[in-house]
């Protein structure tokens, strides 16, 4: 037998410049059904199938761009049917069954036949491929350490719900990346075929009793550090991380992760680690040197879908260019130009659309710039409802209701949670909300139905997306879930639509071309940047800087968890607050080297009265924290100025008052106008002008020039992000303060959750905001409601969200106790 010799992309590219395949296969990817003779499209189905059959994966990825670009454009999808059947892409073949054979067609005995195969590929009413099953068998078997690897959508969330299903006699955890997901995570596993042997859900640390046989955790790396802090015999059996490419980062958050899988794995050796990744190069990268674990990878290298590319620079030229991935080369589209970045998206946009854009100010910018543009307002019920709805639970001068009237949503981190999460919904739910104006906050497992994506820039942060995080993102759109959906599925979302457009939001030295050729190409390979120091090989250091940074956290580490990694000549901090330091993540300081002088601080301070009033509380902070402490967070260091030392009081005054948001932004509102001098500090991401000649960064907001409801938008923006910063950074401080016997206890439970009412605290620590606690703990529910103050466990009638809606509450505190009803009924 004659073997057919193996074709490689690179061979291919070399070779059909200026040929009869080049010319066709463009025509085909670029053009219009008719534009192609039956014999040019007869010769490219056969080499497709060739392709799909003799190359390297890049080639057999073009074979099926092939065969699923003749299919769409020539509505006939026999082809497509055959090559799915032989594939195992299971989901297509069944689709196409259903939506475009006839039924004679679907009756002859081989489709009866590969019908019935098919049916093999049957879990829950839904059809998986051959690799999605795969997967799922990979981790029932595997039974111990394991990293699992598959693209956006294949799945990973349900895998995770069904781990925790297969352990639930033992104590799991599920370390989710953000707070936004905390809610999402526990939502699914309860929501599951198994949902109600799952009983509560622990989400903060303070929920765990300590006589728990088993549970499950859905917590992120701060609280399960805490809650192991707090409980020091405490032993997890099990640990499911999710987004675990982050722990690769050389970011706080990163080696947090890293540290507190140590001490999982140093006081319980048979601990199973089960990560979960769209994008891992190799297993050995998230496998810890002084950790001792070995994991297996499932991995599924399918490729359903097939991205067409697509860039047009609105500042220059306007032409608007296909990008072919495979033979790495830019066409020119005939008469399509555009002379702005809203132009190019109204006319290519789908029913569902995001438009990328690293800044929040950027998000915000253009979503009424659009906005403006389409200036068209629905008079949809639902629309009106959300307008009102969020109107009245901030203020109706908010940016985000003009931009909803006109079809469009924004979302990113310096908007209220649970408005995120609400936007989230409404957008999903109607098909009049058609654009989502974003940041990387999508990237975090945030699923939204849409089609089409369109980068107005290709950075996230101060970095060029690298090539796993942009594959990341491209993945959001064309879900598996809208592609196959039985009643709006449609196999044109095989081929998802991605745009990348320099505009006024981009760099000027920006090159959309190389960065596509560099990041999209088939053959590119995706390799994993281990920054974190916890997972590097000390003898891989090349310097004493990297070097002694390890040490560093090792010592960090020890002094958290004492003999989790052996250290020759480490040094313990001996006192209970440099102790409380280190247990409580302080990074703002080198706590050992400043023991002394905290010693001294707390010395001189005093401690015969406690603390019950905010400016004693922020004085205290300053006074035993910061005064001759040299401290490296330019955020802390503002209060050795008694201005912001006297803003942050009233900040946490407002904190122990349990305000609404509603309130704040009225409160703040009146601060600003109360105040002579009108330049406030925003920070670089809002700022828009410097204050002093010597200012490098744009830090600060001259509010003389700013209207009423500017001064709302600003006052929103301005209360999440100080919110963030006593969550994040004040809030450890007074914790530290709490613990050494410095604050009062019913103060400090105003400071740390805005009331000392324990059937609210309760509720909170359930993951429901305060508004929607102190609502549902008034008289008029007392019927509805049961709380058990001593174990946080909540039992909620079903009936309260009708009730909610009959007496008239916003319905955005219903819209959130629904969110939560799965687990409380």
């Amino acid at each position: 037998m004659i073997e057919t010799p193996q074709i490689t992309i690179r061979k291919l590219r070399n070779r059909i410049t200026t040929s009869k395949f080049q010319k066709t296969y463009i025509s085909l990817m670029i053009e219009s059904r008719g534009s192609l003779t039956d014999e040019e499209l007869i010769h490219l189905l056969k080499l497709g199938v060739i392709f799909l059959n003799y190359g390297d994966d890049s080639i057999q990825r073009l074979g099926y761009r092939i065969i699923v670009r003749y299919s769409n454009l020539n509505d006939e999808y026999r082809p497509l049917y055959d090559v799915a059947i032989n594939k195992g892409f299971i989901p297509v073949s069944k689709f196409i069954e259903e939506h475009h054979f006839s039924i004679a067609e679907t009756e002859s005995f081989f489709k009866t036949y590969f019908s019935s195969y098919q049916d093999n590929f049957s879990q829950n009413g839904i059809y998986l491929s051959y690799g999605q099953k795969k997967l799922i068998e990979f981790s029932q078997a595997t039974q111990g350490d394991f990293v699992l690897i598959a693209p956006t959508s294949y799945g990973k969330s349900e895998i995770i719900v069904n781990k925790v299903y297969q352990y639930l006699n033992q104590k799991i955890c599920v370390i989710v990346p953000s707070k936004a997901l905390l809610a999402q995570t526990k939502k699914r596993i309860l929501n599951g075929v198994r949902g109600s042997d799952v009983g509560r859900i622990i989400t903060h640390p303070e929920m765990y009793r300590g006589d728990e046989q088993s549970f499950v955790a859905v917590l992120t790396q701060e609280r399960l550090l805490r809650l192991l802090q707090k409980n020091p015999k405490l032993r997890i059996d099990v640990a499911l991380v999710d987004e675990a490419h982050n722990m690769l980062k050389k970011e706080e958050r990163a080696v947090l992760l890293v540290q507190v899988m140590m001490i999982l794995r140093k006081r319980n050796t048979s601990c199973k680690f089960n990560f979960f990744s769209p994008f891992i190069s190799s297993a050995l990268n998230l496998e810890n040197p002084r950790s001792s674990y070995k994991l297996l990878t499932g991995r599924s290298e399918e490729f359903i879908k097939v991205e067409r590319y697509f860039t047009c620079n609105t500042l220059s030229g306007n032409q608007l260019f296909f990008y072919d991935q495979f033979l790495n080369q830019f066409t020119e589209l005939p008469s399509q130009r555009y002379q702005s970045d809203t132009q190019l998206i109204l006319d290519k946009s789908a029913g569902k659309n995001i438009v990328y854009l690293n800044r929040p100010r950027d998000i915000v910018n253009f979503a009424l710039r659009l906005s403006g543009i389409i200036n068209t307002e629905i008079s949809v019920a639902k629309i009106q409802e959300a307008t009102t709805t969020i109107g009245d639970f901030l203020h109706p001068d908010y940016n985000l209701l003009k931009c909803i009237e006109c079809g469009v949503v924004y979302h990113h981190g310096g908007m209220p949670e649970l408005i995120r999460l609400y936007v989230e919904s409404i957008f999903s739910d109607n098909k009049d909300l058609r654009y989502i104006i974003t940041s990387s906050t999508l990237l975090e497992g945030v699923n939204i139905p849409a089609e089409k994506i369109f980068l107005l820039t290709n950075k996230i942060g101060r970095r060029i997306f690298t090539k796993s995080q942009f594959k990341n993102l491209i993945g959001r759109i064309c879900r598996f879930s809208e592609v196959f959906d039985k009643q709006t599925g449609r196999l044109s979302m095989l081929e998802p639509e991605i745009y990348l457009i320099k505009s006024q939001y981009e760099a000027i030295s920006a090159n959309h071309a190389s960065f596509l050729m560099t990041h999209a190409k088939s053959d590119i390979d995706l390799e994993d940047e281990v920054e974190n120091i916890l997972l590097k090989e000390e003898t891989s250091l090349q310097t004493q800087v990297q070097r002694d940074e390890l040490r560093k956290t090792l010592e960090y580490l020890e002094n958290i968890e004492p003999d989790t990694v052996e250290l020759p000549g480490m040094v313990y901090v001996d006192s209970q607050i440099a102790q409380l330091c280190f247990r409580n993540n302080v990074y703002d300081f080198n706590i050992a080297e400043n023991e002394a002088r905290l010693l001294n601080n707390i010395e001189e301070f005093g401690s015969n009265n406690k603390i019950i009033d905010t400016e004693s509380l922020v004085n205290a902070i300053y006074a035993i924290f910061i005064y001759q402490i040299d401290v490296t967070s330019i955020a802390l260091k503002r209060l050795e100025n008694f201005p912001a030392r006297r803003f942050y009081s009233m900040i946490l005054n407002w904190r122990t008052q349990g305000s609404s948001y509603k309130e704040m932004i009225t409160k703040f509102v009146g601060y600003w106008n109360s105040l002579e001098d009108k330049v406030v500090y925003f920070g670089s991401a809002w700022g828009e002008i410097k204050r002093n000649q010597e200012d490098f960064v744009e830090n600060y907001i001259d509010l003389s020039q700013k209207s009423g409801a500017e001064r709302v938008n600003l006052a929103i923006l301005k209360i999440k992000e100080e919110q963030d910063f006593v969550e994040f950074n004040l809030l450890k401080y007074i914790e530290i303060l709490f613990e050494i016997g410095l604050v009062e206890a019913d103060y400090y439970e105003k400071i740390k959750y805005g009331t000392s009412d324990k059937r609210v605290i309760s509720l909170l620590k359930n993951g429901f905001s305060i508004d929607l606690a102190k609502c549902i703990t008034s008289a008029d529910y007392a019927p509805f409601i049961n709380i058990n103050t001593d174990t946080d466990i909540i039992e909620i009638n079903g009936l309260i969200p009708e009730v909610m809606d009959a007496n008239g509450e916003n319905k955005l505190l219903i819209f959130e106790v629904r969110y939560h009803m799965r687990s409380l009924t």
